[in-house]
C-alpha cells in the first residue's frame, strides 16, 4: 500500500507537466485559430444587434397578432422578423431581398443591356450593386408609405396610438425610419459578409426564424396539451405534440439531404489518358435543386403585391375584400396561384444559376469534354437537358416544402400551429452554408499555416548555409 502512495505522489510532477503541456499547446492552437473565432463572435455580435433592434416597438405603434399569410406575415418572414414588433428595423432586408431577385432576372439574356453589364467584370458587378441599392430604396419607400397607409385602419395587425395619429407622423417620421432601418439591416448584413462568417442576408433572415422557434413550440404544446382537460385527451395531445416535433426534424433531415445532393457528370480532359478507377475520374457537381429558395421567396413576394396594394382601401371596400379572401396562400385560388409561380420560377431560376453556357464556354477554352459529347454547342444541350431535368423535380420538391404550411391550414390546422417549410429550407439553407464556410476558412488557415512553417524552415537552411561559408 505504502509503496503506491510512493508512487501516486511521485507521478505528481510528471502529471502537472503533462497537462502543462496540454493546455500549453491547446492555448496556441487557440491562438492560431483567433482570426476565425474573431470573425465568429463579430457575427453573433452584429446578428444579436439585429435581434434587439427587431424588439423595439417604433413609438406610437399598437402591436396585435401578426397573420403569416397576409402581406405584413410575408414581409416579415422575408425581412428578417422585425414586422412582428413593427420595430425600427420592421422592414428588415425584404425590399433588398425583392431588388436582388429583379436583378436576377434582369441579368438575362431577355435584357442585354443589364446582362452585358453583368458580364463586364468587377465594374459591370459594382455598377449592379449601385443599382440593386437604388431599386431596395424605391422599394422601401413603396413599401413604407404603403404600410403606413393601412395603419390607422379598423381591425389591423398595427395601429397608430390617438396623440400620434397626425399627418406629418404618420407619412414622414415613420417612412424615414422604416427606410433608415432597411439600410441599417443592409449594411448589417454587409459587414457579416465581408468581416463575419455566412452570407449576411441569408443569416439575417435565419436570425428572425430562430427567434420565433420558441414561441412556436409553446403554441402548438398549449394548442394540443395545455388546454386538455381529461387524461385520455391529455395522452393523445402529448402524442400529437412528439409526432409534431418528429415531423419537424424530419423535415430538417430531408431538406438537408437534398441541399447537398448532386448529379455528377463525369469529365475529361485532353491529353490526360483515360481513368484507371472511379476514383481518379473528375465531375462536373450540380446541385439537384439548382434554383435555390429563390423561387418560393419570389412567389411569395408577388402574392404579397395585390394584397399590398389592396391595403391602402378602407376595410370595407369590395377590391379590398376581394383580395384578402381569394389572394392570400391559405386560400384556394392563392394557394393554385403560389404553385403556379414556384413552378415557373423554379425552371427559370434552375437554368439561369447553373449557367450552362458559360460552363460549355470554359470547358471549351480548357480542352474539357464530357465522354460521348462533342465540345461546344452539342455540350451545352446535353447540360442543358440535366439541368431542366433537375428543374422540374426542383419545382415539385419546393411546391410540396413551401405549400406544406398552407395546406395544414386548407385542410383546418391553426395557423399558429402549422409549420411552414419555406422557414425550415432557409433554417437549414443558412446552417449548411455557415458550416461549410467555417470548415473552408478552417481549412485555408491551416494550409497557410503549413505554408508558412515550410517557409520558415527553408529560410533557416538557407541561413544555416551561409553561416559555413559555402560559395556556389
Amino acid at each position: 500500500m505504502i509503496p503506491k502512495i510512493k508512487d501516486f505522489f511521485a507521478n505528481i510532477p510528471t502529471s502537472i507537466a503533462k497537462y502543462f503541456f496540454i493546455l500549453r499547446n491547446a492555448w496556441k492552437d487557440f491562438r492560431k485559430k483567433r482570426a476565425l473565432l474573431n470573425k465568429i463572435v463579430f457575427t453573433i455580435f452584429l446578428l444579436s444587434i439585429f435581434a434587439i433592434a427587431g424588439s423595439i416597438t417604433l413609438p406610437g405603434v399598437s402591436v396585435g397578432n401578426l397573420d403569416s399569410n397576409t402581406f405584413l406575415g410575408i414581409l416579415n418572414l422575408v425581412g428578417g422578423g422585425g414586422l412582428r414588433n413593427f420595430s425600427i428595423v420592421a422592414l428588415g432586408i425584404s425590399p433588398f431581398i425583392t431588388a436582388s431577385l429583379v436583378m436576377q432576372i434582369l441579368q438575362t439574356k431577355l435584357f442585354p443591356p443589364i446582362y452585358r453589364l453583368s458580364q463586364s467584370g468587377p465594374i459591370g458587378r459594382r455598377k449592379i450593386n449601385i443599382i440593386t441599392r437604388a431599386i431596395t430604396i424605391f422599394l422601401g419607400v413603396v413599401q413604407s408609405m404603403t404600410i403606413v397607409s393601412a395603419l390607422s385602419a379598423q381591425n389591423s395587425f398595427i395601429s397608430l396610438t390617438n396623440e400620434f395619429n397626425v399627418f406629418w407622423y404618420q407619412f414622414i417620421i415613420l417612412p424615414v425610419i422604416l427606410i433608415a432601418g432597411t439600410v441599417f439591416s443592409i449594411f448589417i448584413g454587409d459587414q457579416i459578409t465581408d468581416k463575419g462568417v455566412g452570407n449576411g442576408t441569408t443569416l439575417l433572415i435565419f436570425t428572425g426564424i430562430v427567434i420565433t422557434l420558441p414561441t412556436q413550440f409553446t403554441a402548438t404544446f398549449n394548442a394540443l396539451v395545455g388546454e386538455q382537460q381529461r387524461v385520455s385527451s391529455l395522452s393523445n395531445g402529448i402524442v400529437t405534440f412528439i409526432s409534431y416535433v418528429f415531423g419537424f426534424i424530419i423535415l430538417m433531415y430531408i431538406i438537408g439531404f437534398v441541399y447537398n445532393a448532386e448529379r455528377r457528370i463525369p469529365i475529361q480532359q485532353v491529353g490526360a489518358g483515360r481513368a484507371k478507377n472511379e476514383k481518379e475520374l473528375s465531375y462536373l457537381p450540380i446541385k439537384i435543386n439548382p434554383g435555390g429558395i429563390s423561387p418560393i421567396i419570389f412567389a411569395l413576394i408577388i402574392i404579397s403585391f395585390p394584397q399590398l396594394f389592396a391595403s391602402v382601401f378602407p376595410i370595407s371596400n369590395p377590391f379590398r375584400i376581394w383580395v384578402e379572401s381569394n389572394l392570400r396562400p391559405n386560400n384556394t385560388i392563392g394557394f393554385i396561384l403560389f404553385i403556379s409561380i414556384t413552378f415557373i420560377f423554379a425552371i427559370f431560376f434552375g437554368l439561369q444559376q447553373s449557367k450552362v453556357d458559360k460552363i460549355a464556354e470554359d470547358f471549351a477554352k480548357n480542352s474539357t469534354f464530357i465522354p460521348g459529347i462533342k465540345p461546344g454547342q452539342e455540350t451545352e444541350t446535353y447540360l442543358t437537358g440535366i439541368v431542366l431535368r433537375l428543374c422540374f423535380f426542383s419545382a415539385f420538391y419546393l411546391i410540396i416544402i413551401g405549400g406544406m404550411q398552407f395546406a395544414q391550414q386548407l385542410a383546418g390546422v391553426p395557423e399558429n400551429i402549422s409549420f411552414g417549410g419555406t422557414s425550415v429550407i432557409i433554417l437549414v439553407t443558412a446552417s449548411y452554408e455557415t458550416i461549410t464556410q467555417i470548415q473552408a476558412r478552417k481549412k485555408s488557415q491551416s494550409l497557410s499555416q503549413k505554408h508558412k512553417k515550410i517557409l520558415e524552415v527553408t529560410s533557416k537552411n538557407n541561413n544555416d548555409e551561409k553561416s559555413k561559408g559555402l560559395l556556389w
